[in-house]
């Protein structure tokens, strides 16, 4: 090797040592293990290298390195996670300040954006406590007690574990009845105020008030729809009962009518016997014939009145039979309308109104259904859970009528990637289920995975801004001692890995396996 060449060498070692030193420095402090073994790496590396020493020690701190990388990442979206949790806390104690309602909602947006980089992140952190000492500045009411609930824990996912296990599943209720309702009723004040403070975030004192007002609602319906069902059956009721009036008069009528051929008869027979006494005693032909004259005249006159009784007897009998056949038409006029309008209402109870998908009682009855032939044929069920990535920067930063837009675009599109008999219904927010009978989860997550890469490549654009939706996918088949509750707990479980992994992907049995 040439003395040039091996000057450069040297020098380039020399700068790889420093470089790595100092590398080494930047990792001080962040556990005792690595600090002890990068001062011995700068220990082999500094002054006079010992290059066999140092490829140990390196060896040994890139497997830690390789697991403290993904500590790393945990600890961030941890960090970020409890940031997001402790900032909606603050929301929903601030919301009648507007400046701090706007500054809040800013840094919320930020946060559900994309953080690689932990200095950001630290950013954010201190952000987030100066805007916890403007509050306790301004002594915000309802601060004290979430303080204890916005420090970040890195031990723990999520500080919403110390709040009411009720609180996340009534909210995502209230939200769907108020999607409900907002369709029936566009106008109504009530409805708008309720709607405005669920966007702004409610304590649990206001959520209660807030279904107290809905449950009130949901009793007028249901009064104003017995009335509504009553006032049916009572026409009903009268129209049936004038049915049997009717057709009592009709009997009466055919007795009256029949004790009238009776009597007619009786006098028609009268007048034949008359005829044939006259004619066994008369003893002259003149005679014989005046009386037979009269018998004919009286035989001629009854038949008339009763031929006269029966075409009354008739024309009433259609009359009456005309009435009934009209009274019989509204009948099923009512009938069939209310039959529509019950028709209706099973399909509103089962139908999400905003994206048109089947709701979570669709999908419970689903569920049930598919459970039992599962159980009964043996053959594999999987259920999944989609969750929109960042939804609710789009509403933030868009506008709601921009999230609905989005719901409504990823419903249909995920609705449109299914075959029967596979399923899919909204189960609240921007969360869908999916139910997938004898698939197995190796063609579930095969799916899953083509459905997130096209959703990521579909086009969205707000405000002349394009934006990219994504989603995140839990997926899991029953087992033997599987019940519907439990299975769809560990496609939720999932789903939420795959949140804290980075979102925009799948996790199912066969990821948390390897």
């Amino acid at each position: 090797m040439e003395a040039k060449q091996l000057q450069a060498l040297k020098q380039n070692n020399a700068l790889l040592c420093q470089f790595i030193v100092r590398l080494s420095a930047f990792y001080e402090g962040f556990s005792d293990k690595l600090d002890d073994e990068l001062r011995t790496l700068r220990g082999h590396l500094s002054g006079t290298p010992n290059f066999s020493l140092a490829a140990v020690s390196i060896d040994k701190l890139n497997k830690a390195l390789q697991h403290q990388e993904v500590t790393l990442r945990k600890y961030s979206v941890e960090t970020l996670s409890s940031l997001e949790d402790a900032m909606k806390q603050l929301q929903k104690i601030v919301f009648e300040d507007e400046e701090l309602k706007t500054l809040t909602t800013n840094e919320l947006i930020k946060l559900n954006q994309p953080h690689n980089d932990i200095f950001g992140i630290y950013k954010l952190f201190a952000k987030a406590i100066a805007l916890h000492r403007i509050a306790l500045n301004k002594k915000i009411v309802g601060l004290k007690h979430s303080e204890k609930e916005i420090t970040p824990d890195p031990g723990t996912s999520s500080s919403t574990q110390n709040e009411n296990p009720h609180y996340r599943s009534i909210l995502v209720e209230l939200n769907q009845l108020i999607a409900s309702y907002a369709q029936k009723k566009p106008n109504d004040k009530q409805l708008m105020d309720i709607k405005q403070r669920l966007e702004q975030g409610m304590d649990e004192d206001q959520l209660l008030k807030s279904c107290v007002v809905i449950l009130r609602m949901i009793v007028q319906d249901a009064m104003s729809e017995a009335s509504f069902t009553g006032k049916v059956i009572q026409s009903l009721h009268n129209s049936l009962g004038q049915i049997n009036n009717e057709v009592g008069e009709s009997i009466k009528g055919s007795q009256s009518q029949f004790e009238q051929r009776k009597a007619g008869n009786e006098q028609l027979k009268s007048h034949i016997d008359s005829i044939e006494e006259a004619v066994s005693v008369s003893d002259s032909l003149e005679t014989l014939k005046e009386q037979t004259q009269f018998c004919v005249q009286n035989l001629v006159n009854t038949l008339s009145e009763q031929q006269n009784n029966d075409e009354q007897g008739q024309e009433a009998l259609m009359a009456l039979l005309s009435s009934m056949q009209e009274k019989i038409n509204t009948l099923q006029q009512q009938t069939s309308v209310y039959k529509k309008k019950l028709a209706e209402q099973v399909m509103q109870s089962r139908t999400d109104s905003l994206t048109r998908l089947p709701n979570r009682q669709a999908y419970n009855e689903k569920l049930d259904e598919a459970f039992a032939q599962y159980k009964e044929s043996g053959k594999p069920l999987a259920v999944a859970v989609v969750d929109i990535d960042h939804f609710k920067s789009v509403n933030d930063r868009f506008g709601h009528a921009a999230g609905d837009k989005t719901l409504q675009v990823v419903s249909k599109f995920l609705k449109q990637h299914l075959k029967r008999p596979e399923f899919i219904a909204r189960w609240g927010g921007e969360e869908f289920v999916m139910l997938f009978p004898d698939t197995t989860i190796e063609m579930v997550e095969d799916k899953l995975n083509a459905l997130r890469n096209k959703l990521a490549s579909m086009p969205f654009k707000f405000k002349q801004e394009k934006v990219k939706i994504t989603a995140s996918f839990g997926a899991t088949c029953f087992n033997t001692n599987d019940s519907t509750e439990s299975v769809f707990e560990r496609a939720d479980e999932y789903l939420y890995q795959a949140k804290r992994d980075g979102r925009n992907r799948v996790v199912t049995d066969l990821s948390t396996a390897q």
